[in-house]
């Protein structure tokens, strides 16, 4: 089923070239969201993953970033991202003729369903080791999220588009990676936890995110913030200028970030509580509430305040889908 973002989504929350789509702070949020979602049986096959390494899911959800910028790691670049032509008015399979961002969801998905003897993941990414399925998993379902790793290829992304935040001059890129996470909540666990809020208080938000499980139609809500929100700059000073984003772009835009990050959070839940252990029909269809129920405990247990109303696997990175 194809779910759409709507005005009153938004409205309950107040959507490349370059790799780190929502840099560490962002995938954490997503991965964190996940964590507190799996079911019993998944979070001990994680944990078979884990190892006794000390690296949990919010953990290992950058490392594939890190993984890329090492010499050994620049062949996975392509995966975190779609480049769209200027034109483009949907994404479309089409402009992903090599190993983009969708497929490698798609790739890493089959490998994980078909891993029966899971072993523990290396971590050491700034080496040069590869990551292993489950981290590349978890991130690049974080980076079809963030609305400019479906973007335009002839700016990389927003990578080339400067712009100013407040004060700083940066580019767009990195306002949607980082700048309005930070500006909103340094803290992942605390993020995460004012968002767990939103979805306790709107589960008609989080059924509508389970009900669209096709990575397709991530990345074309993602493009979509694209062509709606993300160039749609009206505070700056001067047409001649680099753009001046602030209040007036924060405000604006906060509440799809917050919505992209929970939509990336239940949804990376609902594909390895599918993937990881296998589920009746039944099974699934109770795990939607649970996510309502779960949420809402998680909420209760830590306090948390209302949100602000801003709203062996041998190397895998090779294999192709089957």
């Amino acid at each position: 089923m194809k779910g759409t973002i709507s005005v009153l989504v938004l409205a309950a929350l107040a959507t490349v070239c370059v790799v780190d789509a929502w840099g560490e702070v962002g995938h954490q949020i997503v991965a964190q969201i996940a964590s507190d979602l799996l079911t019993g049986s998944t979070n001990n096959v994680v944990q078979e993953y884990e190892g006794d390494s000390g690296v949990n899911l919010p953990g290992m959800a950058p490392l594939p970033d890190a993984y890329d910028h090492t010499p050994q790691g620049r062949w996975s670049a392509p995966m975190h991202y779609c480049n769209l032509p200027r034109d483009a008015t949907s994404f479309q399979m089409a402009y992903c003729p090599n190993f983009c961002v969708v497929e490698a969801i798609q790739n890493y998905t089959s490998i994980l369903s078909k891993t029966t003897n899971p072993q523990p993941c290396n971590f050491d990414q700034q080496d040069g080791i590869e990551p292993c399925a489950l981290e590349f998993l978890v991130h690049f379902v974080g980076d079809v999220h963030q609305p400019l790793h479906v973007g335009y290829g002839d700016d990389e992304g927003g990578n080339t588009v400067k712009v100013y935040w407040y004060s700083q001059q940066v580019n767009l890129h990195e306002v949607w990676d980082v700048k309005i996470i930070q500006k909103w909540d340094y803290n992942y666990q605390d993020a995460a936890q004012q968002l767990e809020s939103i979805m306790s208080s709107n589960p008609s938000l989080v059924q509508m995110y389970v009900s669209d499980m096709n990575p397709i139609d991530w990345a074309n809500e993602s493009f979509g913030f694209v062509l709606s929100t993300v160039y749609n700059f009206t505070d700056f000073y001067n047409p001649r200028d680099e753009p001046h984003l602030s209040d007036d772009y924060y405000n604006r835009n906060l509440p799809v970030v917050q919505d992209r990050l929970i939509a990336a959070g239940v949804r990376l839940a609902q594909l390895l509580n599918t993937t990881l252990v296998d589920l009746t029909k039944e099974q699934i269809a109770k795990l939607l509430q649970s996510y309502i129920s779960r949420a809402s405990f998680i909420n209760a247990k830590h306090k948390t305040h209302p949100a602000k109303k801003q709203l062996d696997l041998a190397p895998v990175g090779r294999v192709k889908m089957t």
